[in-house]
């Protein structure tokens, strides 16, 4: 079975546990057809001032979805019940993950310092994260963004009588 994603209407209609997988997809689908687009132009196959476009997506679900495996997902869920590769496995481990609950206490970015923990891997922890109602922490860097962006402001010529408690 496979339908079509005209508009975020149509995604809205997807079920929740397929709405994750198909964003994904989306979005591998519209970085394909930037590149395609990218390279027809540099090859003169389209005028250069043509612009990007994508109308429509054709999801094809993959059938059973692959967190169907743990019938019941809480926060207490071990992580060895989660269907992730070995390698993955043993690097939570090292990072002291051993449940779904010990995954809301570290951040993307941290994970994906791990050799063993690709883009797959973390889409996967990401959906079981989600299936429980958590997240992962914000990355570090996200944080110091925001922080060095609140002390321009208030340290900013026009902020009379403002300072910085550092």
């Amino acid at each position: 079975m496979s339908c079509t994603i005209r508009s975020v209407g149509d995604l809205a209609q997807l079920p929740d546990d397929e709405l994750l997988a198909c964003l994904g997809r989306l979005r591998a689908a519209i970085h394909e057809a930037k590149r395609k687009h990218a390279a027809a132009r540099r090859e003169a196959r389209i005028p250069a001032d043509k612009a990007f476009e994508f109308h429509t997506f054709e999801w094809r679900p993959k059938g059973p979805q692959r967190l169907a495996a743990p019938s019941k997902l809480s926060p207490q869920t071990p992580i060895e019940e989660i269907p992730v590769r070995a390698s993955a496995r043993e690097a939570l481990s090292e990072l002291n993950i051993f449940c779904v609950d010990d995954l809301s206490a570290i951040s993307e970015q941290e994970l994906m310092m791990k050799q063993a923990i690709g883009a797959k891997t973390l889409n996967r922890l990401r959906e079981v994260l989600a299936c429980v109602g958590l997240d992962f922490l914000p990355n570090p860097t996200d944080q110091l963004t925001a922080c060095a962006g609140r002390r321009r402001s208030v340290d900013a010529p026009g902020n009379v009588g403002a300072t910085s408690n550092e």
